[in-house]
This record gives structure tokens, sequence and C-alpha cells, in this order.
């Protein structure tokens, strides 16, 4: 065979693994499954709010969240489910929508929050104090509905809570 042959052969074959590893970046293809639920937020006022969310309980889930999501309609969000009480950082690479960002702890109380967090950024939104919950909404939502500083995630039925 001649050298040109092998080392184009060779260079197929470099594309076809790079194409299939494990360290490419992921996609839009990759995005996993999400379990839906509703959630219900006390705006801070006695006021409720009703949410329908895709949870994320996984390590694949909350490394994706809204990664990919060209859209999102109003009433809809993500809600991320951690099994502990921890400072929390989230970040929007590849996340191509603005985002409120709503950071609760175990009673559901708000912890912290980041409102119109713009699409693609890379700089690190992280919790004031623990949190074992986090509500993401289209940007805009938390002004929009007048969710305050005394906002609260109420009980629902969603497994883990």
């Amino acid at each position: 065979m001649p050298a040109e042959r092998l080392w184009r052969l060779a260079a197929l074959l470099l594309l076809g693994l790079m194409l299939v590893s494990p360290f490419t970046s992921p996609n839009a293809a990759d995005r996993p499954s999400f379990e839906i639920g509703m959630v219900r937020l006390d705006r801070g006022d006695g006021m409720i709010l009703d949410f329908e969310v895709e949870i994320a309980r996984t390590p694949r889930q909350w490394s994706f969240g809204l990664m990919y999501v060209t859209a999102m309609p109003d009433g809809q969000g993500m809600l991320f489910v951690f099994p502990d009480m921890a400072p929390r950082s989230f970040w929007m690479k590849n996340t191509l929508i603005p985002l409120d960002m709503l950071f609760f702890d175990d009673d559901g109380d708000l912890v912290s929050a980041f409102e119109n967090v713009p699409p693609q950024s890379l700089q690190s939104r992280r919790s004031a104090g623990n949190a074992r919950f986090v509500l993401e909404l289209n940007g805009g939502t938390m002004a929009g509905q007048g969710i305050g500083s005394s906002a609260r995630l109420l009980r629902t039925g969603i497994d883990g809570w």
C-alpha cells in the first residue's frame, strides 16, 4: 500500500475516533430525556404561581439543563433537584435563551436569584448560601410575575422532596 494511502486511511480513522470520542462536546442530539412535573411557587405575597417543569435529578441531566433549547413557552421551566444542601453554581454555556435562576434551600426558602441571565455566558452564577433546588424560568418571568425576595418553593408531589 503506498504511503500516501496509509496516511489518508490513518487520518480517516483518527477523524472517526474523534467523532465518537467521549471527549467531544455535547450537542442538542445528546440531550437526555426529563420527567415532567408541576411546581408551585409563592411569589412572596401569598399569590401562588404554577409552572410545568422538566426535572433534572441525575448528574447527566444537571450538566445538560436547558442547553440547546431554542425557546420555552411561558409557564414552563426546569427544576434541578439535588440530593443535599450545598452552594450551587450555574453558567449558561450552550444555553440559547435568557433565564431567571432561583436557588432554594431544603425548606423551599429562596436563597438567591439571578434575573435575565444572558445566553451563552460563561460567568458563573453562584447561590448566596446552600441550596437544594434551582428553578430556571424564562428570563423576565420574575419581574413579569412579581416574584420577590420572599418567594418560596412549595412542597410538591415531586419525588425526592
